[in-house]
């Protein structure tokens, strides 16, 4: 009795688990439909530095692919503090493996804001960012305008 009743609870809690898992539904292939537009958004704040090339690295990698997903309307890549000077050029200490991942992040369609008082206090020029990107004056309130229209934040 005590196993029959240890298998019943395991199926019962494991079948709800097992459609969490599956992979969404794909479109009918008979009818040939696509599936809807997503229309979440995700902003990427990235605050990390020199002192975490791989998190840096990282965080350029995963906009990109959560943009060419298709299942969100926008991505953001947003820096302040130290992760600004990541689109400084003339930063010797950035190496081409993040300058890279960053061109592909912009490449594919993901919007690179830097902060306007980051890039000051580090004395960037804004207008030689590579890739160019859009400055706000201020990246927090930048981050939290974005979080009051609905984006999504994970942060590096």
């Amino acid at each position: 009795m005590n196993r029959f009743l240890l298998l019943l609870v395991t199926a019962l809690v494991t079948a709800p688990l097992a459609t969490l898992a599956a992979p969404p539904s794909q479109p009918s292939q008979a009818t040939g439909k696509k599936a809807p537009a997503r229309q979440g958004k995700l902003v990427f704040v990235s605050t990390t530095g020199l002192e975490d090339l791989g998190t840096l690295s990282s965080s350029f990698r995963h906009a990109k692919t959560a943009r060419e997903s298709g299942y969100l309307s926008d991505v953001v890549w947003l820096s302040y503090g130290r992760a600004v000077v990541a689109l400084d050029p003339t930063v010797k200490a950035v190496p081409e493996s993040v300058r890279k991942e960053a061109q592909a992040a912009k490449a594919a369609g993901v919007r690179l804001v830097a902060c306007g008082h980051a890039l000051a206090k580090f004395g960037i020029d804004p207008k030689k960012l590579q890739p160019e990107a859009e400055v706000v004056d201020n990246g927090v309130a930048e981050l939290s305008r974005l979080v009051a229209e609905g984006y999504q934040v994970i942060r590096y």
